[in-house]
């Protein structure tokens, strides 16, 4: 369920800058035309924010089900560290631009697309530290460039999400396949070394992705979304295994819950 989760989380950010960003290359509508039923950026300008929302109650499930890694980083409401601040603001933001592009979506001009599409990257980024953070929890880390590292494989993951479930197939999804194994690099030796059968999960998720842009039409988007969903399992095992190591860490008191 958790991995579902995740899922759930990335297809929705990876939307936020995906959809806007293509958007942007569209001509702006004549004051006076009438608006066609499935044009592409009204259609955005009204699940944007529900998907948003549905983002967040996947959120507060992924944390319902990590307790104890929330409260040891302040992922929790309202916000009492640094990395939850972020993701606070840069998710408020994101709400704020979505609810404005209800009412100014057929004025809005390609710059303007281009500022939520950076929006939505900054919440990916924000949550996607996050999301390390949780998944790290109480457990032994390999000190902040490790946390980065590991953060910054999660994005691309998040983007082929988006691009798979709006488009064709294309670069993202080659992007996350190849940076993926080099989420090991982010983890602890501990970590590491208990992984075992779940090396098979991450190289299955990995072939996939990379594979995917080369299929046939019809098993690009399959092969996609396969892909994402097996990193996602291999990123919430990871989690639990961290969880049952000894509490370590070396990342700086910034990130910590302030006292």
């Amino acid at each position: 369920m958790t991995a579902l989760a995740l899922v759930l989380q990335w297809v929705v950010l990876g939307l936020h800058v995906v959809v806007p960003w293509r958007l942007a290359r569209l001509p702006l509508a004549a004051p006076m035309a009438p608006v066609a039923p499935l044009d592409g950026k009204r259609l955005w300008a009204l699940i944007a924010t529900p998907l948003l929302l549905a983002a967040a109650l996947a959120a507060v499930l992924t944390l319902s089900t990590r307790v104890d890694a929330a409260l040891a980083w302040g992922l929790s409401w309202p916000p009492v560290s640094v990395p939850a601040l972020a993701l606070a603001f840069a998710a408020v933001a994101t709400a704020l631009g979505d609810l404005l592009l209800l009412a100014g979506f057929r004025k809005l001009e390609p710059a303007g697309w281009r500022v939520l599409a950076g929006l939505g990257a900054t919440l990916l980024l924000a949550a996607s530290f996050a999301g390390e953070l949780l998944r790290l929890g109480r457990g032994p880390a390999a000190g902040l460039a490790g946390l980065a590292v590991a953060a910054l494989c999660r994005a691309p993951l998040a983007l082929a999400a988006g691009e798979a479930t709006s488009g064709p197939v294309r670069g993202f999804a080659t992007l996350a396949g190849a940076i993926l194994p080099f989420t090991l690099l982010g983890f602890s030796a501990p970590v590491r070394a208990t992984l075992g059968a779940d090396l098979l999960t991450l190289g299955a998720a990995s072939v996939l992705l990379l594979a995917a842009r080369f299929l046939p039409l019809s098993l690009r988007r399959p092969a996609a979304l396969a892909g994402i969903l097996l990193a996602a399992l291999f990123l919430d095992r990871t989690g639990d295994l961290s969880s049952m190591l000894e509490p370590g860490s070396t990342i700086p008191d910034l990130f910590l819950p302030i006292p």
